[in-house]
């Protein structure tokens, strides 16, 4: 056996290809065994015949918790009960261009220009307080090595949808370049009695060039600049149907939502650069500005009443039967506008056979937010005609800034490892009202510090971990108690590697003092709960993570498995009543944690041909809106298959079909009706490397 230190041998090699990696690598033992378990390759066989653009089901293998979406909405996710604290990161900065001011945002990259996903669930006080409850890092597609590569993919479905996309790259001398380009184009009929379209495209745009040391040099370093652009454009809202509309056909829509759309233009410029200051010690910095730019409208309001149960059966019997009258409706439009700024630093240094590493970062972001009411006039003929011109109801504008920094050292004793980490962060936000409307204007700062404990154990294939935190993100400006999310995180990993094999065990406590909430994904929100966020004492939060990743190789095929369970308990100490999330009781679940979630991908592999089905299993949802309950959204299967033929080594064609057994599945479920997910639907692929 060998007295090498397993950490130091790690930690060395991560610092000698830091140059050569998106950002500084450090790594507790728990972040390694999340690595192991919790990524999943969009490069592999198994994963990229799918060729998804967006999946559920592709961050259900990770571990992240995700909440059922209607169609060409980005993916909604939660970690262990909670949201907020969560961040979703590209290449090791943030994807939202405001995490701190616009924390309603969601949003996720598009799958097709990315090469793994990975699901941090403990993470290192060197994350940060916007990551301090857990982390979805996305690692963008890379520069090829080779003078000149690319893949196209072609992909349309029986709607008549398609997509298409493009990624070419090369590096010559000591020069690289990167050009992605997606296109995707979607209309599904939802007409209830008018026969109608409801259409969506996408546009992402993805460019790099980096170079290697100038000659000369006397560290080797590189520099990567990197811009992104992506739109959309959907014809969509949250009014949904009633239950016995939903039961007959889940998606169609109601004339009266025919004025519903989203669009958005998201910006994004990086400098990214890497310097290697000795054989063990490595220093990451980037710089980030992105922008996000969101409009929308819903049709919320009937006669100045928000929509309810049985405004929405109003709305349902007046389009089979519509009166000479008509109806008053109205709907919440958004114009908002976002930004960030930041510069962050990461670096890695060896000491002996112990390892250290710091971070900082300056971060400011802004949320310049309107909303507005349009009244219209639902006719006979069940037309919509505007009855006059939007009246502004909010216009504010959100300010934050942050500074953290952190410590983290590893001390590295043969087969153990102790890591004691301290994190501190100084956050400032501020709300400013334009108009004079009942909504309350803030300005407020809060620090918080971060300390973290682990101790590890690693022999061959195993590796074990305990791990203590104190997790701390701070309060937005719409926070009325200005109140941080804290808790106590505990948290026990075992895993096995070895070959092709891959297990983990987590069980874990989080003990929440404090926990924020806001208005729920898919809920109908008035202009004041979209503003708020608000607060829930004593939460805790239990469960145990299971996952299995293996190939069974035979001489003719190869069968690949992997499989991802999570058992959530999140309880409050006492009861709670919100005015968007409706109320529950003391000591039950969150109604908007579902206790169980699995996540499955396996398949056969034989020669040239694979067969692959991939399913994502959620318990019930309890959910309740708007203090009237309106039910559970029932335990859902949804499960996809995909098809592949590599014709010659450069050339393959793929089937999939999504949503194969059930065409009923419940994307939300609120006072504005329900809202199906997308039915069963074919697609037919090429794909062509070269």
């Amino acid at each position: 056996m060998s007295y090498h230190p397993f950490g130091l041998s790690v930690i060395a090699a991560a610092v000698l290809l830091a140059c050569h990696s998106p950002h500084a690598v450090a790594q507790t033992v728990t972040e390694s065994i999340d690595k192991a378990n919790n990524q999943v390759d969009l490069q592999q066989s198994s994963q990229k015949q799918f060729h998804y653009r967006q999946s559920d089901i592709a961050l259900g293998l990770t571990g992240a918790t995700v909440l059922p979406k209607a169609p060409n909405a980005n993916v909604e996710l939660m970690h262990r009960g909670v949201s907020d604290g969560v961040a979703i990161m590209q290449d090791g900065i943030f994807f939202s261009p405001a995490p701190y001011s616009g924390q309603n945002i969601v949003l996720q990259p598009n799958l097709q220009q990315q090469q793994s996903v990975t699901l941090s669930s403990m993470t290192s006080v060197v994350e940060g307080s916007e990551a301090a409850f857990g982390k979805l890092e996305y690692q963008s597609v890379a520069i090829s090595e080779k003078k000149y590569a690319g893949e196209f993919n072609l992909e349309a479905n029986d709607d008549a949808d398609y997509s298409s996309g493009v990624i070419i790259s090369g590096t010559t001398k000591q020069y690289g370049m990167l050009l992605a380009v997606d296109y995707q184009s979607a209309s599904d009929e939802v007409g209830y009695e008018l026969n109608r379209d409801a259409d969506a495209t996408q546009k992402d745009i993805m460019f790099k060039i980096d170079a290697d040391s100038l000659p000369g040099a006397r560290n080797k370093q590189t520099t990567e600049f990197s811009y992104q652009y992506s739109s959309q454009d959907t014809e969509q809202g949250t009014l949904g149907l009633t239950n016995n509309d939903f039961e007959l056909v889940p998606n169609q829509r109601y004339a009266a939502a025919n004025i519903d759309f989203t669009e958005t233009e998201r910006q994004r410029y990086v400098l990214a650069h890497k310097l290697l200051l000795s054989k063990t010690s490595t220093v990451a910095t980037d710089f980030y500005y992105q922008t996000y730019a969101q409009k929308t409208a819903d049709m919320l309001f009937v006669d100045g009443q928000t929509i309810n149960n049985a405004l929405l059966s109003d709305i349902a019997s007046f389009e089979i039967n519509p009166s000479a009258d008509g109806m008053n409706l109205g709907a919440l439009s958004q114009d908002n506008d976002f930004a960030g700024f930041g510069v962050q630093t990461k670096g890695v240094s060896m000491y002996g056979q112990h390892q250290v590493t710091y971070s900082a970062r300056y971060h400011t972001d802004k949320a310049e937010m309107a909303l507005a009411e349009q009244d219209w006039l639902w006719d006979q003929d069940l037309s919509l005609t505007a009855a006059g011109d939007k009246a502004a109801t909010f216009v504010y504008k959100d300010d934050a800034s942050a500074f953290s920094s952190a410590v983290d050292t590893r001390l590295n004793y043969g087969q153990w490892s102790v890591n004691l980490g301290l994190g501190y962060e100084h956050v400032s936000v501020s709300r400013n009202v334009s108009d004079d409307y009942d909504l309350v204007e803030s300005d407020f700062s809060d620090d918080g510090w971060m300390p973290s404990v682990e101790v590890a154990y690693t022999t061959g294939a195993w590796s074990a971990a305990v791990q203590a935190k104190q997790a701390w993100t701070a309060a937005s400006a719409g926070n009325l108690e200005q109140e941080a999310q804290e808790a106590l995180q505990y948290q026990l990993a075992v895993a096995y590697k070895q070959d092709t094999l891959a297990m983990a065990m987590t069980a874990y406590m989080h003990d929440y003092d404090n926990q924020h909430v806001g208005c729920m994904f898919g809920m109908v929100c008035d202009y004041e709960q979209i503003t708020l966020q608000e607060n829930i004492q004593d939460v805790t939060v239990t469960g145990i993570d299971l996952s299995a990743e293996y190939s069974l190789m035979f001489d003719r095929f190869s069968i690949p498995l992997k499989a991802k369970y999570q058992y959530t308990q999140a309880e409050a100490d006492s009861g709670y009543c919100s005015n968007s999330n409706g109320c529950f009781d003391g000591e039950t679940q969150l109604p908007w944690v579902p206790k169980q979630q699995l996540a499955l991908s396996s398949g056969v592999v034989v020669g040239n041909v694979s067969v692959m089905a991939q399913a994502l299993y959620q318990s019930e949802l309890e959910y309740s809106g708007n203090l009237v309950n309106l039910g559970s959204i029932d335990s859902q299967w949804k499960i996809d298959l995909a098809a592949n033929y590599q014709i010659t080594e450069q050339h393959e064609v793929y089937l999939r079909v999504e949503n194969l057994f059930d065409e009923t599945l419940v994307a939300n479920r609120t006072l504005a009706g329900l809202q199906a997910q997308s039915e069963m639907t074919t697609y037919v692929g090429y794909q062509a490397r070269f």
